[in-house]
């Protein structure tokens, strides 16, 4: 804390601590609502002890620091209920007081005093009093007019105005999560001075957020081969798109089937096996020689198998219609056992390890599912497009030096390597067969000539799912283009995308049920509205997060 400021309240303890007294607390109105009733609560900065008296009458446990001896003394003798509650401590450098553990800490008026170089030291030292979903409020000033050079007032005290935008970062990089913000005016009616409050939760215990694990692993942690970067590839993209896969489990985590997350494998491997040059994924690992990937010698017998069968687009399909053959079942089922084996005991186990967090995955075996935190999960959801986008660059980047004269820009564009153009054509074929077809846009009825159109469009999802594919005029395909449909235009036209999804799903259940879970796994009754929610749900997310423009009813013919 400011030497200066210090000085001044150890020098005017009583005619403060007198003012504060009579000043009515401008924040007790927010404790109930702020903390855990009956819970151990500890005011830093607590003055005349006046907060830290009206938190006891509210019921709380509380607890006193100040950093001025005079305080310390007078809290005690204002309020004789806090004797042996209040103790001296200076942030950012005391010692966690009264066992730690608070249910919440109070700090009103106080990192004002601090100058910007102990900031964050002092936020530090306020989270080590904590415990884990403890509450942390906070007040500053968001405006004064009595201060001049270096945020002095006339008496010499330090006054800083954090923007709370600040304040929000430092403290959620701290694992810290903004619950409520407000403000206040001044509680001793001095004119030009605002207040703002913000009220936190700690989230963690440690101070890495999701977003720093994903990078320390992608970054820090050891690889022997690409698998963590597939792994975290396949999470962002399940998490941004395919949010209905996970269950919310009680203990702060979600369960994500693993078979999801071998699909994705399966996709992005595919293309690398199929290359012409061999692309090692392995430290060591060479075309007859070395350690190979766990699922190389069956996937590469697949990839074989459909060198002149559509490749991966047509496996796809095939797998989908249920159109295998019993030795093609055999050798998929072998395949997805290895992948799954990759998996769990690869980069789930070690992910994180070399982080001072731990591993960041469990696995639930009963279950099958791999166990992400919930917040990590969250930041995935938010950010999934661009974390995907970040490790495929690193996993290029990482196969370019595993083998040589392998280039990052090849590697790069195998891994986005996209499903083949035909894919639409058993929905076109199936369309072209009713009586009487209309439009999903605008309703108008179509002849012979008709587009095929992707509602959430190609070149965002990259998605050839069937229920993905809806007829629509040429005009409306093309005014349409690369925008998504506006949640109006979904609404108006819901019986008519829901009546064409009942058509295709008459015609092959199993491929319109494997294909839906894209988006969620259909349920046994009403799953026409629940795929009609997860929909609109995708939609709205992949506009917010990639800014994509919106097809306005407006824009129709």
């Amino acid at each position: 804390m400011d030497s200066s400021t210090l000085d001044y309240y150890s020098r005017h303890a009583k005619d403060v601590a007198k003012r504060y007294e009579e000043a009515p607390s401008s924040l007790g109105v927010k404790f109930t609502s702020s903390f855990a009733p009956g819970g151990r609560i500890l005011d830093i900065g607590c003055g005349s002890g006046r907060d830290l008296a009206e938190l006891g009458r509210q019921g709380f446990q509380p607890f006193g620091l100040d950093g001025t001896p005079e305080f310390v003394q007078l809290a005690q003798e204002y309020h004789p209920e806090l004797k042996g509650r209040v103790t001296r401590g200076l942030l950012p450098d005391f010692e966690v007081p009264f066992g730690g553990e608070f249910d919440g800490v109070l700090c009103c008026a106080v990192l004002m005093h601090i100058d910007s170089t102990e900031l964050f030291n002092a936020a530090l030292a306020i989270k080590r009093c904590l415990k884990v979903n403890g509450r942390l409020l906070i007040s500053v000033p968001s405006q004064r007019s009595d201060t001049g050079v270096g945020d002095r007032d006339a008496n010499g005290r330090l006054f800083k105005t954090y923007h709370p935008g600040y304040l929000r970062l430092i403290f959620e990089r701290l694992g810290f999560s903004l619950i409520d913000q407000w403000g206040n005016s001044d509680a001793m009616n001095r004119q030009g001075i605002e207040w703002v409050s913000l009220l936190f939760q700690l989230k963690t215990g440690t101070n890495t957020r999701p977003i720093d694990q994903i990078e320390g692993v992608m970054n820090h942690d050891k690889k022997s081969s690409t698998y963590k970067f597939a792994l975290f590839r396949a999470l962002a993209e399940i998490a941004a798109q395919s949010s209905g896969t996970v269950t919310w489990l009680a203990d702060g985590q979600v369960g994500l089937p693993v078979r999801y997350v071998a699909e994705k494998w399966l996709q992005y491997y595919w293309p690398l096996v199929e290359s012409h040059t061999f692309i090692p994924q392995m430290n060591g690992e060479r075309r007859d020689t070395g350690k190979p990937i766990k699922f190389r010698k069956h996937l590469e017998a697949l990839v074989q198998r459909y060198a002149k069968a559509g490749g991966y687009s047509g496996f796809r399909i095939e797998r989908n219609k249920g159109l295998l053959s019993q030795d093609t079942k055999k050798l998929v089922s072998a395949l997805m056992a290895d992948i799954e084996h990759a998996i769990i005991k690869g980069p789930v186990v070690f992910a994180g390890g070399a982080l001072i967090t731990g591993r960041v995955f469990d696995y639930d075996t009963e279950n099958r599912m791999i166990l992400v935190p919930s917040d990590l999960w969250i930041e995935l959801s938010h950010l999934g497009f661009w974390v995907s986008q970040a490790v495929i660059l690193q996993w290029a980047e990482k196969t370019a030096k595993l083998g040589d004269g392998i280039e990052v820009g090849s590697v790069v564009s195998l891994l986005l390597v996209k499903e083949d153009e035909r894919t639409t054509i058993d929905a076109r074929k199936l369309f072209s067969g009713l009586d009487r077809l209309e439009c999903v846009w605008t309703g108008a009825t179509l002849r012979e000539s008709f587009d095929v159109d992707h509602v959430i469009p190609f070149d965002l999802w990259r998605n050839n799912d069937i229920w993905n594919l809806l007829p629509s005029s040429k005009t409306a395909n093309s005014k349409k283009s690369n925008k998504l449909p506006t949640a109006e235009i979904l609404r108006s036209r819901k019986d008519c995308i829901v009546g064409y999804w009942e058509l295709m799903r008459s015609k092959n259940s199993q491929r319109f049920d494997k294909e839906a879970e894209t988006l969620l796994v259909l349920p046994g009754c009403n799953w026409q509205n629940a795929l009609y929610g997860q929909m609109c749900n995708a939609i709205e997310v992949t506009a917010l997060q990639r800014g994509v423009g919106r097809w306005p009813v407006a824009a129709l013919p």
